[in-house]
C-alpha cells in the first residue's frame, strides 16, 4: 500500500508542477472490496470508480489495484481509461517486486489520466503507449498537450450544472449540460471512433447481414424499396437509427452508471457521450449497408429484378439508390436486436473502454 500511496504522490507532484493555475485536491479512498490474488476484469473497477467519484464529488478517478487486470484485446494490459466515465484503471501487477514500482506507477497514472483529459498518443512525453512495464516513468506533457489539458480543465472546473439550478427538468438539464462542455463531449465520442463500432459488435452485425441475405433474394423489398420516395427514405433512415439507438442503449443498461438519484452533471455527460457514440456507430452501419446493397442493386442481374418488378419496368441509378437506403434501414432493425445478443460487459467494453494501455 505504501508503494501505490507514493505513487500517488509522486503523480500529484508532477501534475501540480506543470499545471499550477488549478488548486488540486487529492483523496485516497481504499476499499478492500477484491481479493488480492486473481484475475480481475477493469469494467467492474471502472463502474466501481464511477460510484466513488460520483459519491466523493471528484472531477475525476483512477483505481489502482495489485491484481491482473482482465485483457479483452491484446494479451495483457497494464490498465484501462474511460473519457466517458471519467475513472482510469490500473494495475501494479506487472511491477511485482520492482524497485521502481512507485516511479512507474506514477508514470503509468500520468499516461492514463492524459487520456481522460482528451489527450491521444505521441511519439514522445507522457503520451507513448508503453508496450512494457519497463517503458513507464513520469514524463512531462508537451506545450500542445498542457494548453489542451489547461482547456479541459477550465471546462471541468466550472461550476457544475446542478449547482447552478436546482428546479431543472430533465430536457433542459441534459441541454445545459450539452451546452457546458459540448467541445469535450464531441472530443470524446469521435476519441471512441465510433464508425468501427459495427465491427466490434460481431452479433449486432452478424444478425444484420443474415437478414439482408434473405431480404436480398426476395421481391417484396425491391418493390417496396423502388416506391418509396426520398422523404419517406430520409425520415425512416433517421428513425430506425434513433429507435435502435435507444432499444439498445435502454436493453444493455447503458446509462445506468450511477445509484444516485437526481440529475448529476457527470452522469448526464455520461450518458450523452455513450449515446451519441452509439448513434454514430449504428449510423455507421447504416451507411456501410447502403455502399453494399448499391453495389448489389446496380450489379445484380436485370433479368431477374425485370421479373419481380414487372417486364416493362427498368431499373435505373436512381431506383438502385432507393432499394440501398430501405435496404440499410430494414439492417438496423435487425442490428437493433442483435445489438440485444451481445454479452451487456461485452459492448459496456466497446463503449467505455479508451483502450487497453
Amino acid at each position: 500500500m505504501a508503494s501505490y500511496v507514493q505513487a500517488g504522490e509522486l503523480a500529484a507532484q508532477h501534475i501540480k508542477r506543470q499545471f499550477p493555475e488549478f488548486q488540486w485536491q487529492w483523496q485516497i479512498v481504499r476499499k478492500p472490496r477484491y481479493p488480492a490474488y486473481g484475475m480481475l476484469d477493469p469494467l467492474d473497477l471502472l463502474e466501481s470508480g464511477v460510484q466513488e467519484k460520483i459519491k466523493n464529488h471528484w472531477d475525476f478517478a483512477v483505481v489502482l489495484v495489485s491484481n491482473e487486470l482482465k485483457a479483452r484485446y491484446r494479451i495483457a494490459t497494464l490498465g484501462v481509461p474511460s473519457s466517458a466515465l471519467e475513472v482510469g484503471v490500473l494495475s501494479g501487477h506487472e511491477l511485482v517486486g520492482d524497485p521502481d514500482k512507485s516511479r512507474k506507477l506514477a508514470g503509468l497514472a500520468l499516461h492514463i489520466l492524459g487520456h481522460l483529459w482528451g489527450l491521444e498518443h505521441s511519439a514522445e512525453g507522457v503520451m507513448v503507449p508503453p508496450e512494457h512495464a519497463s517503458q513507464l516513468r513520469p514524463e512531462s506533457f508537451s506545450d500542445d498537450e498542457r494548453l489542451a489539458v489547461v482547456r479541459r480543465l477550465e471546462e471541468v472546473s466550472d461550476i457544475r450544472v446542478e449547482e447552478r439550478n436546482s428546479g431543472q427538468g430533465m430536457f433542459r438539464f441534459y441541454w445545459n449540460t450539452f451546452r457546458a462542455d459540448p467541445r469535450s463531449l464531441v472530443v470524446d465520442v469521435i476519441g471512441y471512433a465510433p464508425w468501427r463500432l459495427p465491427l466490434k459488435m460481431g452479433r449486432m452485425t452478424a444478425a444484420t447481414v443474415v437478414s439482408m441475405l434473405f431480404m436480398v433474394l426476395s421481391p417484396e423489398p425491391w418493390q417496396l424499396g423502388i416506391d418509396l420516395d426520398g422523404v419517406a427514405l430520409a425520415a425512416g433512415t433517421l428513425l430506425s437509427i434513433v429507435c435502435a439507438t435507444v432499444f439498445i442503449f435502454a436493453g444493455q443498461n447503458l446509462g445506468q452508471v450511477t445509484r444516485e438519484l437526481g440529475f448529476r452533471e457527470q452522469v448526464a455527460r455520461t450518458r450523452m457521450v455513450t449515446f451519441l457514440t452509439l448513434f454514430l456507430g449504428l449510423f455507421s452501419l447504416w451507411l456501410m449497408l447502403f455502399i453494399v446493397m448499391s453495389a448489389v442493386a446496380l450489379g445484380f442481374p436485370r433479368e431477374i429484378v425485370g421479373g419481380w418488378l414487372g417486364g416493362d419496368v427498368r431499373l435505373d441509378t436512381a431506383d438502385a439508390f432507393r432499394y440501398a437506403a430501405f435496404m440499410a434501414v430494414l439492417g438496423i432493425v435487425a442490428g437493433a436486436v442483435g445489438g440485444n445478443i451481445e454479452e451487456e460487459a461485452e459492448i459496456k467494453a466497446d463503449l467505455f473502454f479508451d483502450e487497453e494501455v
